[in-house]
């Protein structure tokens, strides 16, 4: 009949809307993987800090969640300022700004390692990339950063306290040994305020007074070497006792420093010496074996306080090193060495254009740098070890008229013969070393000597300096 048409008419438009709806929520609904926002745009929460990082899928690498993980942490870890306090320590060091680089690297690490309280808020992928979201809550880091920094400034001070007696009963080396301690608690916090109340020295920053208290020490100790100056021969040990002495004038009497850690070298020379000495009871460090393999006829000797050696199983990073292990810091003291060298018979040929040279420019100048560094000269060849023979030649060459320039040119051959075996044991030399000056040939000849002169110097005397005698 009419009305059950009617009604089922209706149930079959109302079947068609219901399917037209659910059609168009398919094709509206978001694709599974769609990318979040947070890797198109990245998130700004103000009481979050972020960090987003991603890594590559491609390659033979399949650690890529690991990598998004740590680039998002490093990103994370960006965004956390270091905040210099007020009265930080670091403001001492405003004319260092290698020192301040270093320690915004240490400490940029060191909040890495040590952060906490950071969570995973998301993370994504698809066939090419994966994506890390972490957050850390801003009041969440101060707390547990006010907490820790709580417990790092107690563990500091006791450490301070025992070094305060060590200095007051004038044990310096151990003095140093527990400011380091000291200091290795606190040194990632010297951003911060590290005021505290020491029962012994009332309210204190641990960082100023904990560095200056090592300062004071340092500065106070005096190293003086017995004897000052040794006469040695080349290659032969030295068979005489290096003493050097360490003396403490802080509390205002010479105290001799026990314990002391020094570091014996030859300071600018190829000899070989690296030996590291404790002072005894009275404040000596003796070496007692050493020997000059270098040609060097002046040489130096070198004793300086090794901190490094103080800090123990401190963690030695560049930031304490450049802080504590600064060269011009430490106390030190230097031991001159005069060397036998062998002896030499010098031979000198030199032509200045077409006639034999009066005055020698560059034989005498060759000459003088060897007594310098290498030999002790004779005028008795049956005296002499090895015979040098230099025999050099200058020639004139064009005169460039247009720049006023006249041109000289100079050849060079150096040779040298041990004596009792009559062997030539090196052979060196040069031809074409161009000199030039305006004016006349004299002023280029000077010019062509005194780069002679200096290639003999930076080239062919290093090479000597390996001969084997």
């Amino acid at each position: 009949n009419q009305k059950m048409k009617k009604i089922i008419l209706f149930k079959i438009l109302v079947l068609c809307l219901l399917i037209s709806c659910r059609t168009h929520e398919a094709v509206v609904q978001k694709p599974e993987n769609e990318m979040p926002a947070w890797v198109g745009s990245r998130p700004v929460t103000p009481d979050y800090y972020i960090g987003v990082g991603m890594a590559k899928k491609t390659g033979q690498s399949d650690n890529y969640i690991s990598i998004a993980r740590n680039n998002a942490l490093n990103d994370l870890v960006s965004e956390i300022s270091i905040q210099v306090s007020g009265n930080s320590m670091l403001y001492q060091f405003d004319n260092r700004s290698e020192l301040k680089e270093e320690f915004k690297t240490y400490t940029n690490t060191s909040i890495k390692e040590n952060l906490e309280g950071y969570e995973l808020a998301a993370s994504w992928g698809n066939d090419y990339e994966y994506w890390v979201f972490y957050k850390l809550s801003k009041k969440t880091y101060a707390a547990i950063k006010a907490k820790k920094l709580d417990d790092i400034k107690k563990r500091a001070l006791a450490y301070y306290e025992n070094a305060v007696e060590y200095e007051e009963n004038t044990d310096y080396s151990n003095a140093i040994i527990f400011y380091l301690k000291a200091f290795d608690v606190i040194k990632k916090n010297l951003a911060d305020d590290l005021s505290i109340f020491s029962p012994t020295k009332g309210s204190i920053n641990l960082g100023s007074e904990i560095y200056n208290s090592v300062q004071s020490i340092l500065k106070n100790i005096n190293l003086k070497p017995e004897p000052e100056k040794l006469f040695v021969s080349l290659s032969t040990p030295i068979n005489q006792q290096i003493v050097v002495n360490a003396i403490c004038r802080k509390s205002g009497i010479p105290t001799p420093v026990s314990n002391l850690p020094l570091r014996f070298s030859f300071a600018k020379s190829k000899s070989s010496l690296n030996e590291l000495i404790i002072t005894n009871q009275k404040g000596e460090a003796i070496l007692s074996t050493a020997k000059v393999t270098s040609k060097g006829k002046l040489q130096q000797i070198k004793a300086v306080l090794d901190v490094e050696t103080m800090m123990g199983d401190i963690e030695k990073d560049n930031f304490s090193r450049q802080l504590f292990a600064f060269e011009s810091n430490l106390p030190d003291c230097r031991i001159m060495v005069e060397v036998e060298g062998k002896k030499a018979f010098m031979i000198m040929e030199e032509w200045d254009f077409d006639s034999l040279s009066k005055r020698k420019t560059i034989g005498n100048g060759f000459k003088k740098e060897l007594a310098e560094k290498m030999f002790s000269f004779t005028d008795n060849k049956e005296k002499a070890d090895v015979t040098v023979r230099i025999s050099s030649r200058t020639s004139k060459g064009a005169y460039l008229e247009k720049n006023d320039l006249y041109l000289v040119y100079v050849d060079c051959e150096i040779s040298i013969t041990d004596n009792k075996t009559e062997a030539e044991i090196f052979s060196n030399g040069f031809t074409n070393l161009k000199g030039m000056q305006i004016r006349d040939y004299e002023n280029a000849l000077k010019d062509a000597q005194q780069k002679a002169l200096q290639k003999i110097s930076s080239e062919i005397i290093p090479e000597m300096n390996n001969i084997e005698f």
